[in-house]
Protein backbone atom coordinates (compact mmCIF):
# COMPACT_ATOMS: atom_id res chain seq x y z
CA UNK A 1 0.00 0.00 0.00
CA UNK A 2 1.14 3.54 -1.20
CA UNK A 3 1.52 5.96 2.12
CA UNK A 4 -1.29 8.62 2.35
CA UNK A 5 -1.87 11.53 4.04
CA UNK A 6 -5.12 11.92 5.03
CA UNK A 7 -7.30 13.69 6.93
CA UNK A 8 -9.55 11.69 9.58
CA UNK A 9 -12.81 12.19 7.36
CA UNK A 10 -11.17 11.05 4.51
CA UNK A 11 -10.38 7.62 6.26
CA UNK A 12 -13.37 7.30 7.66
CA UNK A 13 -15.16 7.77 3.87
CA UNK A 14 -12.72 5.51 1.93
CA UNK A 15 -12.15 2.31 4.63
CA UNK A 16 -15.69 2.30 6.29
CA UNK A 17 -15.85 -0.42 8.98
CA UNK A 18 -11.68 -1.06 9.01
CA UNK A 19 -8.79 -0.26 11.36
CA UNK A 20 -6.29 2.26 9.84
CA UNK A 21 -2.42 2.28 11.14
CA UNK A 22 -1.63 5.89 10.83
CA UNK A 23 1.96 7.19 10.95
CA UNK A 24 2.49 10.57 11.99
CA UNK A 25 -0.41 11.88 13.64
CA UNK A 26 -1.82 15.08 13.93
CA UNK A 27 -3.89 14.57 17.38
CA UNK A 28 -6.33 16.27 18.60
CA UNK A 29 -4.80 18.02 22.10
CA UNK A 30 -5.25 15.79 25.02
CA UNK A 31 -7.94 13.74 22.90
CA UNK A 32 -6.82 10.82 21.65
CA UNK A 33 -8.44 11.55 17.87
CA UNK A 34 -6.36 11.34 14.67
CA UNK A 35 -7.30 14.54 13.07
CA UNK A 36 -4.86 13.65 10.31
CA UNK A 37 -1.91 11.67 9.51
CA UNK A 38 0.21 9.04 6.84
CA UNK A 39 -2.02 6.06 6.32
CA UNK A 40 0.46 2.99 6.26
CA UNK A 41 -2.29 0.09 5.89
CA UNK A 42 -5.80 -0.77 5.94
CA UNK A 43 -6.55 -3.70 8.23
CA UNK A 44 -9.70 -5.91 8.88
CA UNK A 45 -11.00 -6.62 12.24
CA UNK A 46 -9.41 -10.39 11.91
CA UNK A 47 -6.23 -9.32 10.78
CA UNK A 48 -5.53 -6.42 13.84
CA UNK A 49 -4.00 -8.65 16.33
CA UNK A 50 -1.53 -10.52 14.22
CA UNK A 51 -0.60 -6.91 12.37
CA UNK A 52 0.25 -5.09 15.75
CA UNK A 53 2.24 -7.96 16.85
CA UNK A 54 4.36 -7.67 13.60
CA UNK A 55 4.77 -3.97 14.01
CA UNK A 56 5.33 -3.61 17.38
CA UNK A 57 7.74 -0.56 18.24
CA UNK A 58 6.97 1.33 14.96
CA UNK A 59 5.27 3.84 16.69
CA UNK A 60 1.80 3.60 14.42
CA UNK A 61 -1.42 4.81 15.98
CA UNK A 62 -4.49 2.26 15.41
CA UNK A 63 -7.97 3.44 15.07
CA UNK A 64 -10.91 1.67 13.59
CA UNK A 65 -12.56 3.99 11.21
CA UNK A 66 -16.80 3.05 12.35
CA UNK A 67 -17.63 1.50 15.80
CA UNK A 68 -17.66 -1.96 15.88
CA UNK A 69 -20.12 -2.39 19.06
CA UNK A 70 -17.19 -3.60 21.07
CA UNK A 71 -17.67 -3.05 24.82
CA UNK A 72 -16.35 0.32 25.70
CA UNK A 73 -13.32 -0.48 27.30
CA UNK A 74 -12.35 -3.17 24.85
CA UNK A 75 -12.91 -0.57 21.98
CA UNK A 76 -11.19 1.90 23.97
CA UNK A 77 -7.69 -0.11 24.65
CA UNK A 78 -7.52 -1.42 20.96
CA UNK A 79 -9.50 2.30 19.47
CA UNK A 80 -5.83 4.42 19.43
CA UNK A 81 -2.73 2.36 20.44
CA UNK A 82 0.43 3.31 20.00
CA UNK A 83 3.46 -0.04 19.92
Amino acid sequence: MTVTRMSWEDMVRTYPDMWVVVANPVMDGDAPDILEGDVVAVVSDDDIGDYKDSHRNCGYKYRRTTDSGWNGMIYADFSITTV
